[in-house]
C-alpha cells in the first residue's frame, strides 16, 4: 500500500474480475450437465439438452457482455463508467464526490472480489461492480478525492 500512496495517480481503467460472475458459472453447469445428471426432473421443467446447452450458451453471452461491456476509470477530472453496447457514460467529478464506500458479501470476500459505491452529494450513485482489491482501489479513490480537494 505505501508504493501505492508514494506515487501519482495517473488515469487508471477498471474491469470486472472473471471471479465476480461465479453464479453465472453454476447456473451454466446446470443448465450444461442438469439434464444428464437428472433427466426425470428435467422433463418435468422441459430443459432437454439441446435447450440446456443453448440456455448455457445465452448464459457465457451474459457473462462476456458483462465483463467486456463496460470498464470503470478514474482519471484527473472524476470517476466514470463506460458501457460499450449501447455506447454511454456515467461520470462524477471529484467535486461533486460525498462518499466512497466499499461493498462486499461473505462470499466476494472469500474469492478477493468487490463493489466500490461512489456516492455524490446529489443524484444517482455510480456503483463499481465485481472488482478484485477492492480495498487497494477504494484506497486510489480516496487519494484522488483528497488530492482534488488540496487542488
Amino acid at each position: 500500500m505505501d508504493d501505492i500512496e508514494k506515487e501519482p495517480i495517473p488515469k487508471r481503467v477498471f474491469t470486472s474480475s472473471w471471479s465476480a460472475f461465479y453464479l453465472y458459472y453454476v447456473a451454466i453447469g446446470i443448465c450444461w450437465f442438469g439434464p444428464q445428471l437428472n433427466p426425470a426432473f428435467a422433463a418435468k421443467i422441459f430443459l432437454t439438452p439441446l435447450v440446456g446447452f443453448f440456455l448455457g450458451l445465452l448464459l457465457l453471452g451474459g457473462v462476456f457482455y458483462l465483463k467486456y461491456g463496460q470498464q470503470y476509470e478514474m482519471d484527473t477530472a472524476g470517476v466514470k463508467i463506460i458501457w460499450r453496447h449501447p455506447p454511454r457514460q456515467q461520470f462524477i467529478r471529484w467535486q461533486d464526490i460525498n462518499k466512497i464506500t466499499m461493498r462486499a458479501g461473505l462470499t466476494q470476500t472469500l474469492i478477493g472480489i468487490g463493489n466500490i459505491a461512489i456516492q455524490p452529494h446529489r443524484g444517482e450513485e455510480i456503483v463499481w461492480y465485481g472488482l478484485e482489491s477492492p480495498k487497494m482501489i477504494k484506497t486510489l479513490l480516496e487519494r484522488g478525492l483528497d488530492e482534488s480537494a488540496a487542488e
